[in-house]
């Protein structure tokens, strides 16, 4: 029986690691030489390199730390440059995986749970085929469920630094009284923040900040799947015929976008809610602390919770859910909360990516033909990600 069961797990491992190298290395591979997010990233380092901020340009908003990250790839072509990153993007998801592994257990059962979710959860390969950094905040998130609280820290207040969502685990920090890693993401988030927006600011020629934020209050656009976006596509409908939105079109870029003052006060307020009203119950569900074992229940349902309310969260933000998931699926043990597990983390990317591809391709574009598809395969990602969060408080609550 038990070499069965051998047999049957590497079978699987052996499985999942064709499906990581076809998905994410042997499909990206191609397009490594074409345009992508990563030309802004590049460019972004080049302008540093050059004695320019980073902001001179419209399409770079982010904090000014992955600029300076980068800058020794402004030494090289975009195309080399974009090899390099995506070999750095290959180890920082290798590692995160070796890590939440060992954390949860180094047994089989966690090695496939980890095998899996890197392999089936899609949102890497969107990430490699963007050049975005989604790989380092999954390593930075896998950090943090490791035991050693200065270190993980540490770690989340890197990821804070590079997109800001990883912070919110600093929630969960304190509940748990663990001051240790509370001041190490609050050191390193405002260190990592602070000081290279300083050197933009008074040592580097051009603008300190980007053109324009507006864009951080939401979009409406088809791939944003967020609360916010959702509520943004419903006040500003499709008006009959088969053209969308102006803003559902081509709101992912910033210059295109415009938003009313209502519509960004709608978007940021939908935030506050949903996000207010998730550490609301978790704090009642756990009292005011966390001990732990309830820990790294509230890492996952926190990382789920502010992907769900976030203003801007694109379909690649949902790498980050990477070790809540392969933490959920390990610690659930009845068939009924596996396959709650997986059905929501089959929705938090891979089945809306199919579906909205299929409905691209029939109707040659994004067309307002079929609103209601677009608006509940846009929509139900960030339910999904409710759902997690539920999973946890409950989890929580039952100690």
């Amino acid at each position: 029986m038990k070499r069965r069961q051998t047999i049957a797990w590497f079978i699987a491992m052996c499985l999942c690691a064709l499906w990581y190298i076809n998905v994410n290395i042997r499909q990206q591979i191609p397009g490594l030489d074409k345009p992508s997010d990563f030309f802004h990233y590049h460019r972004a380092a080049q302008q540093v390199l050059a004695g320019h901020t980073p902001y001179d340009g419209p399409d770079f908003n982010y904090p000014p730390l992955i600029a300076f990250l980068l800058a020794p790839l402004g030494f090289v072509t975009y195309v080399k440059a974009r090899w390099i990153w995506f070999a750095v993007s290959h180890a920082c998801l290798l590692t995160s995986a070796w890590i939440m592994w060992r954390t949860l257990g180094r047994n089989r059962s966690a090695g496939l749970c980890v095998a899996f979710v890197w392999a089936a959860g899609g949102a890497a390969g969107e990430n490699l085929s963007l050049g975005q950094a989604g790989p380092l905040l999954v390593l930075a998130l896998a950090v943090a469920y490791t035991p050693r609280s200065l270190a993980a820290g540490i770690s989340a207040g890197i990821g804070a630094a590079l997109k800001f969502i990883p912070g919110v685990v600093s929630i969960a920090f304190a509940l748990r009284r663990d001051w240790r890693a509370v001041g190490g993401i609050m050191v390193m988030a405002v260190s990592l923040v602070l000081i290279p927006w300083a050197v933009v600011r008074y040592r580097l020629e051009g603008s300190s900040v980007p053109s324009r934020v507006d864009y951080w209050t939401g979009t409406p656009a088809l791939l944003n799947w967020s609360l916010p976006a959702v509520v943004l596509r419903a006040l500003d409908p499709p008006q009959g015929g088969t053209s969308l939105p102006y803003n559902w079109e081509y709101g992912n870029y910033l210059p295109n976008l415009h938003l009313t003052p209502s519509q960004q006060m709608a978007s940021v307020g939908t935030t506050v809610v949903i996000f207010g009203a998730g550490i609301l119950a978790l704090l009642l569900v756990c009292r005011g602390q966390l001990d732990r074992e309830q820990l790294p229940w509230a890492l996952a349902g926190l990382i789920s919770l502010s992907l769900a309310a976030s203003p801007v969260c694109w379909s690649h933000y949902q790498v980050m859910q990477y070790p809540g998931l392969a933490f959920l699926l390990h610690r659930s043990t009845k068939w009924r909360s596996v396959a709650c597990v997986l059905v929501c983390g089959a929705l938090l990317y891979e089945v809306p990516v199919a579906i909205l591809t299929a409905y691209y391709k029939q109707h040659g574009g994004w067309t307002a033909i079929s609103p209601a598809t677009l608006y509940v395969w846009t929509s139900v990602t960030p339910l999904a990600c409710l759902s997690l969060f539920g999973i946890a408080l409950r989890q929580i609550r039952h100690g």
